[in-house]
């Protein structure tokens, strides 16, 4: 059956083979990284991202654990590891991120505006369209919830009016 095929028509079908073989190869290759790199994301991700949050009301001290790390993960950025608004992106911001240890600026806002914030993000609140909607990415409550309570605990101060 060889005999009916040119030298050249074979070298066709053998690259041809090799391109779909090859081809294969490389999507199999880019699925299995592509896997690795969502099983590493997924390991970077904090802790409090991987699991039920606890219910502030309930157990304050684990709610404001999650609070901590999630305030590490999200806020630190442009807020900064001591809440002052001197994070490592501050500097690059039009707006100066909140200070969130100045106790008559963060007495003066609410439980809910501060949750609404965080959840909508600046825009939605007359504050600046610099401040991310974070409410998608927690995507929970209690979340947000432990968040507001480590606001709290960094300006260690308490809501002129509360939720």
């Amino acid at each position: 059956m060889v005999g009916k095929f040119s030298d050249n028509t074979i070298r066709v079908i053998l690259c041809l083979a090799s391109i779909v073989f090859f081809g294969l190869a490389l999507v199999v290759i880019d699925t299995e990284s592509w896997a690795v790199e969502q099983d590493v994301a997924e390991e970077k991700q904090p802790a409090a991202q991987q699991q039920l949050p606890p219910d502030p009301d309930k157990d304050r001290e684990a709610s404001l654990a999650w609070g901590t790390e999630l305030y590490g993960h999200y806020c630190t950025p442009c807020h900064g590891i001591r809440g002052d608004g001197n994070g490592f992106n501050a500097h690059k911001l039009i707006v100066k991120p909140a200070n969130h240890t100045d106790a008559k600026f963060m007495s003066e806002r609410n439980d809910q505006k501060l949750f609404d914030t965080i959840n909508l993000g600046g825009v939605e609140v007359a504050k600046s369209t610099l401040m991310p909607p974070w409410g998608a990415a927690l995507n929970n409550d209690n979340k947000i919830k432990s968040l507001v309570m480590k606001l709290r605990d960094l300006c260690k101060c308490k809501a002129t009016k509360n939720w």
